[in-house]
């Protein structure tokens, strides 16, 4: 880029420095367009995308740079051209579909050096592939198909890459221990690219946890990862779900996330040759939402490369968009997860703490729910006040017997508790008579709508 430390020391006007924010080309975005981004909630992410803090890649490039066995390099050292502008952002949102799905995919990976989260390409080749089957999406997935933006931290805020004369490398520059000065007398970040990281760290959950966002994640490690002659370990080396900023991105998915936009690519086998088959093998496995204290437990076992700073600040990062998320639900679908009773004890600790004022629909079909989880459910059921809007509640396909239908009957009976419950799905559960008994005398005690209770084989 021709920018040298000297003349940008010298001189106190911010203009003599390479722009830290790239000129992308801005595209007309239809008012129906622009409708759709805000119904689906983009209005929360335009303030860090229209300052530059974050610009996401364009999947396109993405796609071409994993076909020719690229890497990615850092977000000043990239061209133009891997970029997509705000309003392009925008104008990728699917029409037609009333804004409940925006196109940004948001990558949750583990850095695999220091100083390169990818070196060899390994990751950008699966991302790649994953990227070009939602692209071309169809059937159920069709509102997948067209032109996507990827938020992927090292491509899309600044990083610690330029040298000692202020030239962006490909590589970042380590902090040296104990001090703020980088190795190799690196500069890192301009003080503007600062200043923009910091504000896009504030923004991070936001991206995970958007209801409308997609989730790729990538949970294994390359083969070849222990070839020293290959990648150079150091830093934090934990596995995925052992690393702070791992589990946290992870964590900020599973809060409120439709199951299919959490997409788990170390699942992948690469034979999937449609995206419905991607998504079909790689959705399994996403724990249960976590409350921040539960959260904040578990964060205290987890790798750091910075933990004094960083263990903190991720706290309060879930704790903010917990709040957020949980506030502003009114679906929550979690069927197909192969859910059992420890799952759902999980999640009636987050519906009993008032965290879901608005849930109107909850879905917790074709899981392993049995009889001790049907149980915790129905007491969160019942807390007064806890869920004063739902209206529908799906419990079929899962293993609830007697026992665990009797806590539910009790819930329906309690005063005051779920006073909008309009229905009740308990079908393919191995219900006996005295837990179908139990159930509609219960629904009819509360004067429940005909029709509503579904408890049938």
């Amino acid at each position: 880029m021709g920018c040298c430390m000297a003349s940008y020391r010298s001189q106190a006007a911010e203009p003599q420095m390479p722009p830290s924010v790239p000129e992308l080309e801005e595209v007309p975005v239809p008012a129906d367009v622009q409708a759709d981004w805000e119904r689906g909630g983009g209005l929360e992410l335009d303030p860090v995308l229209g300052s530059g803090a974050v610009v996401l890649m364009d999947a396109e490039w993405m796609v071409r740079r994993a076909r020719t066995g690229g890497v990615l390099e850092p977000r000043q050292a990239l061209p133009p051209t891997a970029f997509m502008s705000h309003s392009a952002v925008k104008a990728a949102t699917p029409q037609y579909f009333g804004g409940l799905l925006l196109h940004i995919a948001c990558i949750s990976h583990c850095w695999l050096q220091a100083n390169h989260p990818d070196p060899r390409g390994h990751n950008l080749r699966i991302l790649g592939r994953a990227l070009q089957l939602a692209s071309c999406a169809t059937g159920p997935f069709v509102e997948y198909s067209g032109r996507w933006g990827v938020f992927m931290d090292f491509c899309c805020i600044h990083q610690n890459c330029r040298d000692r004369e202020g030239c962006p490398q490909q590589r970042t520059y380590q902090r040296l221990e104990g001090s703020d000065s980088f190795e190799d007398d690196a500069l890192g970040r301009f003080e503007l690219e600062h200043a923009l990281f910091k504000e896009a760290l504030g923004s991070l959950g936001s991206f995970y946890s958007h209801p409308a966002t997609v989730v790729f994640m990538l949970t294994r490690f390359p083969d070849d990862y222990g070839d020293a002659a290959k990648y150079t370990r150091s830093g934090n080396t934990e596995q995925y779900f052992n690393r702070g900023w791992c589990f946290c991105e992870s964590s900020w998915a599973m809060l409120t996330k439709p199951s299919d936009r959490l997409v788990d690519l170390g699942r992948s086998t690469g034979a999937e040759a449609l995206y419905s088959e991607l998504v079909d093998t790689c959705t399994a496995g996403r724990r249960a939402p976590l409350l921040p204290d539960a959260f904040d437990v578990q964060l205290q076992s987890k790798g750091f490369t910075n933990g004094k700073d960083d263990r903190p600040r991720v706290a309060e990062l879930y704790r903010s968009a917990f709040a957020q998320r949980f506030e502003a639900a009114k679906v929550l679908r979690y069927g197909a997860l192969e859910w059992g009773d420890e799952a759902a004890q999980q999640l009636a600790a987050v519906l009993a703490s008032g965290a879901a004022p608005q849930l109107r629909e909850l879905d917790l079909g074709s899981n392993r729910v049995g009889d001790e989880g049907a149980a915790r459910l129905a007491e969160a059921l019942r807390a007064l006040g806890a869920l004063p809007q739902l209206q529908y509640l799906n419990l079929g396909r899962n293993r609830v017997g007697d026992e665990g239908a009797a806590r539910l009957a009790e819930a329906l009976r309690a005063p005051g508790a779920l006073p909008q419950l309009r229905e009740l799905n308990l079908g393919a559960n191995p219900l006996g008579g005295p837990g179908r008994a139990a159930l509609r005398a219960a629904w009819a005690e509360a004067e429940r709508p005909e029709g509503g209770l579904f408890d049938f084989d």
